[in-house]
């Protein structure tokens, strides 16, 4: 975890004097949860229909593919409060963000398996112990993860630091329940799936070691260029005809060539005879002549490239039509476009308090979760 800055022996007696208030505001109110809890129910009808287009979406009764699969999600929690809700920007991004991210102690469909610790910022999103969705640890409290993962009402696990499934559970492993989960506000789930990107808030933070370090996040300007040779893990099904709900015992990892949006929507229009466009901006794809791809249960999962010796993430798993197809990529939330948005989500989260203490704790007290550029 990332040390506060300063130190100076004026801060630390500030804080000795306030610790009495601060304990007293902390037992006096709890704070509310950051997303409210209705939901609302997908159904077919609406956006593009594209034959055979899935949502690699969690194992289990919603994962089976089906022409677009968006229209039979289930009940999806309510998006987060907008500008007018009773949140206050305090953290910057330098806060929320200190530095030490993307690096690891070393070095899915036509993939392989993944040494231990070679990508420790992997989460299993669970419920009630059964892999549902991948994700990735940004901060230490905080879990990237597609919108579309996200049920309604439903208790979450986020398990960190193991590659296995079931029995085969690496002495490295923790467990966190997720407190709240905060979904793009433009999340669209009919039709083309669109703002397909969450977060989840654990509830408690994480301590980094060896099997456990969170991924950068780029900047809001960068791209990532056609060609770029980057990794997906998951847990998800190895075959496209697998069954649904058939248990991936070890993280899997494939290499794919990043395709720009434009190109990508090109190669699916010829592909499915379309003139729709299925492939939009704040969007990116992943793609491997050998047939290497994501597949459902590895949505939700990081699309990470190595840029000057760190890694960073730029992609989240989102939809695809089947898996590993010729001239059909996978598409991904493309994370840089989004980055804004996951600031202000976590600058909310820092400065909401009814008891009004926490925007000055954000202040002097940094999250303690690593800095992307």
């Amino acid at each position: 975890m990332a040390s506060p800055g300063g130190g100076s022996p004026g801060l630390l007696l500030w804080l000795l004097l306030l610790q009495p208030w601060l304990r007293g505001a902390q037992s006096g109110s709890a704070s509310p949860p950051l997303s409210s809890a209705p939901t609302s129910q997908s159904s077919s009808g609406g956006g593009h229909e594209v034959p055979g287009a899935s949502v690699w979406r969690a194992e289990g009764q919603s994962a089976t593919p089906g022409p677009q699969e968006a229209a039979a999600s289930p009940q999806v929690v309510a998006v987060t409060p907008g500008a007018s809700g009773p949140y206050r920007a305090v953290a910057t991004a330098k806060q929320l963000f200190p530095a030490g991210c993307g690096q690891r102690s070393m070095r899915i469909v036509g993939g392989f398996p993944a040494a231990e610790g070679k990508w420790p910022w992997q989460v299993s999103l669970q419920i009630n112990d059964i892999h549902m969705c991948g994700g990735s640890l940004i901060a230490s409290r905080w879990v990237l993860t597609a919108a579309h993962c996200i049920f309604g009402h439903v208790e979450y696990t986020a398990k960190l630091g193991d590659i296995f499934m079931e029995e085969h559970t690496s002495r490295m492993a923790i467990e966190i329940p997720v407190q709240d989960i905060v979904i793009h506000q433009d999340y669209n789930p009919i039709g083309i799936i669109e703002n397909d990107i969450a977060l989840a808030l654990l509830e408690f933070p994480v301590n980094f070691s060896s099997h456990v370090q969170p991924v950068c996040l780029p900047k809001k300007a960068f791209m990532v260029q056609g060609g770029t040779e980057c990794w997906v893990t998951g847990w998800g099904k190895l075959n496209e005809a697998d069954q649904p709900g058939k248990v991936v015992k070890r993280l899997q990892e494939a290499e794919l060539n990043i395709v720009r949006y434009e190109k990508c929507n090109t190669m699916l229009q010829t592909e499915m005879e379309t003139s729709s466009d299925l492939v939009k901006e704040g969007m990116v794809c992943g793609y491997s002549t050998q047939g290497k791809d994501a597949c459902q249960g590895d949505s939700g999962g990081p699309l990470v490239c190595e840029l000057n010796k760190t890694w960073v993430q730029v992609g989240i798993v989102s939809w695809g039509i089947g898996c590993g197809r010729k001239n059909l990529p996978g598409i991904y939330t493309e994370v840089s476009f989004y980055k804004d948005w996951v600031i202000d989500r976590l600058s909310q989260a820092c400065s909401w308090d009814a008891a009004g203490f926490l925007p000055f704790l954000c202040l002097v007290l940094p999250l303690g979760i690593l800095v992307a550029p």
